[in-house]
């Protein structure tokens, strides 16, 4: 019976080694160090700062990844205020197991400078959760993905990246100085900045994981023993996803949230939630390995337009719904007055064929209602409208189209209108205006005017309208 028990604990023994990928004493060792007095708060210019990278790079090394470059530094000059500093990203390379899908690349990255000394010299900001609770994890993981078995079918791309409290400098160098070929293979990018703090935020953000085709699907996919609570396709533009995502790839950023000290002396190494930093990095695992093995990762299409712009692939058809609001009037060209304005709206869908990086056509189906005030009270029609417009740009685009409305009823008041008489029930007309683009969405400022009258027969009356509609792209 001893030799049993013997048996089955050496065998759970086993299991739990074998199941505790990360540590949390690993992880607490070097927040610990990156916090600690020695390295000053790792400031541009300082040795602690160049103490950290030389830290970064050895383990880098010892963890098995290639260097990126010729180098594993990627150095660059940056003036702050009057003076010109040395900066330096720190670029690592796990090749990925696959030979078609290597060539492609997901970018794992963390900062790791901060603000250094308090103004009085007296005190230092240790930058404990912002942010070598990011750079540990991106540690450990390198120390994951370095061994052979872990390689993902993907190459991995490791940056520990300078300059990010002085406006992202390190990122924005990293993007611009990239090969052009080479920046169309990077798929996806996750930033860790400021992982900390899980228990105390009560749970894990993810934002602008809604940025990849199934990037939602995935993000609870794998949360098992945390809460994931942003999964939007807003890329965050205050930490090192908002290059990435300027150059149109999907970032995330990886965060537990803003209920810290951070940017104060008091963000300390003991402060920090090492057993919830050991769970954010396994959860990063799991995702990773799962998007790194699929047979393609696909952004949203807001994403790929923005891809196109720097001759990448771009996604040629997208739908979405689509709602306005606005005026409507009617000009009586043979008289010497206008119909008031009165209010106007339309919904329906919108389907655009991209079929050039700058030019795309787009087709809407609307139910519309029109009105003006007149002597007569109020005159309004309700019809299927179909405008299509040549669309010009991306982020901001002018357009210009032609439309056709087939009315279904109109009135003046209360007095339904028979369209058997003289009211044409069959409109032709032009369209025209401006609109914005982000991710998901596009506001667009459309004006329309009537080729024809309303009326078969009578006076001249030209319909006419401005609307602000509001498109949600799926």
């Amino acid at each position: 019976m001893k030799k049993f028990y013997i048996f089955f604990l050496l065998i759970f023994l086993v299991q739990l080694t074998f199941g505790q990928t990360f540590s949390s004493d690993k992880l607490s060792k070097h927040v610990h160090y990156l916090a600690s007095e020695e390295l000053e708060g790792r400031a541009l210019g300082t040795a602690g700062k160049d103490k950290a990278t030389a830290y970064i790079l050895d383990h880098f090394q010892s963890a098995g990844l290639q260097p990126f470059f010729p180098s594993y530094k990627q150095e660059f000059e940056l003036k702050i205020d009057l003076a010109w500093l040395m900066a330096t990203n720190v670029v690592g390379l796990v090749e990925g197991s696959d030979p078609a899908l290597k060539q492609e690349y997901i970018v794992l990255g963390a900062h790791y400078d901060h603000l250094g000394r308090t103004r009085d010299s007296k005190d230092y900001y240790p930058g404990a959760d912002d942010n070598a609770s990011g750079v540990a994890t991106l540690l450990e993981l390198a120390s994951y993905y370095g061994k052979p078995e872990n390689r993902p079918k993907r190459s991995l791309i490791f940056i520990a990246f300078d300059a990010e409290e002085s406006g992202l400098n390190g990122s924005k160098y990293f993007v611009d100085h990239l090969a052009t070929d080479t920046l169309i293979q990077i798929k996806a990018m996750f930033s860790f900045d400021m992982v900390g703090m899980l228990s105390k935020n009560g749970g894990l953000g993810l934002k602008g994981i809604g940025t990849l085709a199934n990037g939602k699907e995935l993000a609870h996919k794998h949360a098992r023993e945390l809460q994931v609570k942003n999964v939007s396709s807003l890329i965050e533009m205050r930490t090192d996803t908002d290059p990435f995502g300027k150059k149109g790839i999907p970032a995330i950023h990886v965060y537990t949230g803003s209920k810290s000290p951070y940017h104060k002396p008091a963000d300390k190494a003991d402060l920090l939630d090492y057993p919830g930093m050991e769970k954010v990095a396994q959860y990063t695992a799991d995702l990773v390995d799962d998007l790194a093995s699929q047979p393609e990762i696909l952004a949203i299409s807001s994403m790929d337009v923005k891809r196109g712009k720097g001759g990448r692939n771009y996604q040629r058809f997208t739908y979405g719904l689509t709602f306005g609001l606005g005026s409507s009037s009617h000009s009586y060209k043979e008289e010497f007055f206008d119909a008031k304005e009165d209010a106007a709206a339309s919904g329906g869908v919108r389907l655009q064929y991209r079929f050039h990086r700058q030019f795309s056509l787009s087709l809407e189906g609307l139910y519309n209602y029109n009105s003006s005030q007149s002597a007569q009270q109020t005159f309004s029609r309700e019809g299927i409208m179909v405008p299509l417009n040549l669309q010009f740009g991306t982020n901001f685009y002018v357009f210009a189209g032609a439309y056709y409305t087939h009315y279904l009823k109109a009135k003046i008041g209360d007095q339904k209108l028979d369209f058997k008489d003289s009211l044409r029930k069959q409109e032709w007309g032009a369209n025209y205006g401006v609109g914005i683009n982000y991710l998901r969405y596009d506001v667009r400022l459309q004006g329309t005017r009537g080729f024809q009258s309303i009326y078969n027969d009578g006076p001249k009356v030209i319909p006419r309208g401005f609307y602000i509609s509001f498109t949600y792209n799926l």
